[in-house]
This record gives structure tokens, sequence and C-alpha cells, in this order.
């Protein structure tokens, strides 16, 4: 489909070099969904993912109650993309800069965690390649940068076992993996109108790395077209999330090899992704062809077993997440 959306792209394109009549180009800039940079123009996004993750513990009888343990998790994050080579026809190759990389966590212990992995980003450097529509052509120079960041997060055992630290490394990955999907994934970018929708598959952030992560998918409405004081027409896009059976294929992996998870999460095993019921708002300018904020908030239920049973007693983990990303003025 993905591929039918970049044929799409070129066409209107070639349509308006071609020698539309103003008027015409006009109308139908005003419904495109198409992403637009600038050679050498930054943009920057201030992006913050924050997570509640709360463990209790079921049983059949009803006099065996547990404490829910919570843990919580932020990450915050400022990043600037700079076009360092723009090609409407084809791909866009972006320069993307970390300015900021701060995370803060209360574990379910209390006890003080080591530093997380994924504040090493800060001051680092990764290319992407998108097309007219903002699909990510290429993810080879992004996946560097994870395993650089995946190598931190471990520290050695006993016996030289390796032992991995909380970290927010695909939080990461995911906020730029579905930043442009919106517009990636519509099926005709070229004629928007409000109640059109349309659905893709995401990633899902989660604290226990998989080769394939869970998954969601991502319904999206164009609410609406609004006409703004400062003259931007600007795009009001919501989206409902449920969650997919099938994880996510083909996804940047930080990790290599074997090892066990500190903490909590290396005594469990045997996760089943039950249910994700949530949704969002995201803001896109149509007349500079760029995300102007989104926003996320959706939680998942989880069912997991104990590495050793402990009777019946079953651990049930409810996740709160929520995803802001907004765009800010280039420091």
């Amino acid at each position: 489909m993905r591929k039918g959306l970049r044929l799409w792209a070129v066409m209107a394109i070639l349509a308006v070099v071609g020698g539309c009549q103003v008027e015409q180009q006009k109308a139908k800039k005003d419904t495109w969904l198409l992403v637009s940079f600038e050679k050498d123009v930054p943009i920057t996004y201030q992006m913050v993912s924050e997570r509640q993750t709360q463990i209790d513990l079921t049983s059949s009888d009803p006099t065996k109650k547990s404490k829910p343990q919570i843990m919580t998790e932020k990450l915050e994050l400022v990043l600037t993309y700079t076009p360092i080579e723009v090609d409407p026809f084809g791909l866009t190759t972006i320069k993307a800069t970390c300015r900021k990389a701060a995370v803060t966590r209360s574990s379910f212990s209390g006890k003080k965690e080591e530093a997380d992995a994924m504040e090493k980003l800060a001051g680092k450097e990764f290319t992407l390649k998108l097309s007219p529509t903002g699909e990510i052509a290429d993810t080879n120079d992004l996946a560097r940068v994870a395993r650089e960041l995946g190598e931190g997060a471990f520290v050695s055992g006993r016996e030289n076992a390796r032992i991995k630290n909380p970290d927010m490394i695909n939080d990461f990955l995911a906020m730029q993996w579905f930043l442009w999907d919106a517009t990636a994934s519509v099926g005709d970018p070229l004629n928007m109108k409000p109640g059109k929708q349309w659905r893709t598959k995401q990633t899902v952030p989660w604290p226990v790395p998989f080769y394939t992560p869970p998954a969601r998918f991502t319904d999206y409405t164009l609410d609406r077209i609004e006409d703004r004081q400062d003259g931007t027409r600007m795009a009001v896009i919501t989206s409902t999330y449920e969650m997919s059976k099938e994880p996510m294929q083909n996804f940047v992996r930080p990790y290599e090899g074997d090892f066990q998870m500190r903490g909590m999460f290396g005594f469990l095993r045997n996760y089943q992704f039950e249910s994700l019921t949530g949704g969002g708002t995201l803001l896109f300018n149509m007349d500079k062809g760029l995300i102007e904020k989104d926003s996320q908030d959706y939680t998942m239920h989880v069912k997991a077993a104990f590495m050793l049973p402990l009777g019946d007693s079953v651990p049930v983990l409810d996740v709160h997440q929520t995803i802001a990303i907004e765009r800010i003025d280039t420091p």
C-alpha cells in the first residue's frame, strides 16, 4: 500500500509542476496531507513518553490479597530534524540531532535505579530517509544509534551473566517510527475531507524487550479542518487504538544476544497482551506540511506468569501510557 502512497505523492507534485492554474493549486493544497521540508531549515520537536505500570497478584482464594506494586517512567526528548537533501520526487534525507534526553523512574521496590541508557542519546546524531508522505524508507542509521544505546543498558552479573537495566530506548524508537505515520498510512493524501478514516499498525512502547514487540492498530479520522486566525489551515486528526493479536515485525532491535532483566521483570514470563484502549489527537499544519502536535493516551491490560510458580497467583499488569509530541522553536 505504501508504494501506492509514494506514487500518489509524485503524481500530485508533477501535476503542480506541469502548470495547473493557481486557483486549482490552492484548492488542492488545502486538502493535501503531505509532509513538506525545506533544505537546511530545522524542525524541532519536544517528545515526552510517560508510563505507569501496576502489577497485582490475582488468586482464586479471595482471602489472598496483595498490595499492588507501581513503577513509573518518563522520557523527555528534544530532537531537531534538519533536511540535508530534499527530493520532492523521491526520498528526503533528514539529520536528527538530540538536544535533550532525560529519564526519571521510580522502581517497584523503591530502590534507586541506575542511569537510563537512553540518556546517552543527548548530543548524538542520526539520519532518516523519508518519502513525500513521511514513510521512513531507510532505518539503518536509526538502528545503529539504537544498538549503541542498547550496549549501555547492560551490566555484568554473577558468572559473567548479562543483566539488563531498565531503559526507555523502545519509547524513543516508537516515537521516531510513528511520528509521520498519520500521513504515511493514509490511502489518498490528495483528497482529504472531514470524516475520512484510515488504519495503520504501530509498535507499543513496553518495559520488556522482545524480538517482535507488541503492536496496536491505530484508526485515524480526519475530524475537521480548522481555519486559524493567522490564516493557517489545520487538520485535526483523532485516533483510537486496539490491541493487535500479531506483534510488530521488522522493528529495530537495540539489543544483541541473551540476557536477564534486572528487577521484577526478571521474574515474569509468558506475557499475554489482552487489551489496549485509548485514543489521541494530532494537529497537522496543511500549509506548512508539518505535524504540529500529537497527544496519545491509552491503557494496556497484560497477564503474565512467574518464572517459578507461586501457587495459583497470577501477575496482572495494567500499563497506563501517555505520549506527547509538540513542535517548538528551534533552540
